[in-house]
């Protein structure tokens, strides 16, 4: 059996570490069925993902947004097991406090001093202990061997150890006051996409015209890379998504927008059984995004604009 939160205490602790929590009102940044998500669940969600990783100022934007879009769609998935009948009860949480509180006595702590230590109020970690039950609940069940099995083979070269060899085409927003030099960057990678695609121009003839990487005069050829590195989460998901020759739409990491192409393709020998913690993280991952389109049309979001945010339905920046 997955053991989601062996300590809940402790993982409330490291999604708070990073980030404290202003001292006046917390500020809204969006509000799922009345349920609010404030702007410091947004920082603290960033700060665990990144690090000390610096981050390009024009496309820190587009990772606030994407992370307040991951915040709302855990708020969706919630509302989809409660319709499911699926949701912490009363009883579950009470339990689920008392056993808490019996680990921190553990450690001379009560639930008080490690809320204030955590810089976490009462209802916040009361929610927090809400979706981790309700959501164990659900996923648990549904990581079985052979679960596991059917979707290795259904994304096999993501898990069986493949490496791709890749070129890239690297554009770096200008330094801007509006927010917009992201935006145009994307859509200059997208101009060069089109070109790409109708055979007008050269991938290679490309990344040597307007890549700014230091790859660019190999064409943008990078070497091989693994589903799980040397590259950024963002650029190697891409990647792996395409086929042989094909060019991926415009990609924004924190160095900038890529457009990737995959020169080759070096299969994988790994079974399912080799990789089976990684297969259970994205089977986690697929179940987590399905439940949350599944309830998306019966909710309602509201944004309140003191966090970057995406237009509804696309992955652009809202004005």
């Amino acid at each position: 059996m997955l053991v989601i939160l062996p300590l809940l205490a402790v993982l409330a602790a490291e999604e708070t570490k990073q980030t404290p929590q202003p001292t006046e009102s917390p500020v809204v940044a969006a509000v799922v069925d009345g349920r609010p998500i404030y702007v410091h669940d947004v920082h603290r969600r960033m700060a665990r993902v990144f690090g000390q990783r610096e981050i390009e100022s024009t496309a820190k934007p587009m990772f606030e947004a994407e992370t307040l879009a991951q915040l709302v769609e855990r708020q969706l998935v919630l509302r989809f097991l409660e319709r499911r009948q699926m949701g912490a009860t009363v009883q579950d949480l009470d339990a689920e406090f008392a056993r808490i509180k019996r680990q921190l006595a553990q450690q001379d702590l009560t639930l008080e001093e490690h809320l204030a230590r955590t810089q976490q109020t009462q209802e916040e970690f009361t929610e927090f202990v809400r979706w981790n039950l309700t959501w164990r609940r659900y996923l648990e069940p549904q990581l079985t061997d052979e679960n596991l099995q059917k979707f290795f083979e259904a994304h096999r070269r993501e898990f069986d150890g493949a490496e791709l060899r890749v070129a890239h085409i690297l554009l770096k927003p200008a330094t801007d006051t509006d927010g917009t030099a992201l935006e145009t960057t994307i859509a200059q990678a997208e101009k060069i996409r089109n070109s790409i695609v109708a055979g007008e121009l050269d991938f290679a003839e490309a990344a040597k015209k307007y890549s700014v990487s230091p790859t660019a005069d190999q064409g943008g050829d990078i070497g091989l890379i693994g589903r799980k590195g040397p590259m950024p989460e963002v650029f190697s998901k891409a990647a792996f998504a395409l086929g042989v020759n094909s060019v991926s739409e415009p990609v924004v990491t924190p160095f900038g927008v890529h457009l990737i192409q995959v020169l080759e393709i070096k299969p994988g020998d790994k079974t399912w059984n080799d990789v089976r913690s990684e297969l259970v993280q994205a089977v986690t991952a697929h179940l987590f995004n399905w439940a949350a389109e599944q309830q998306r049309p019966h909710s309602k979001v509201e944004f309140t604009g003191a966090s970057p945010f995406f237009k509804l339905g696309t992955k652009q920046l809202s004005k």
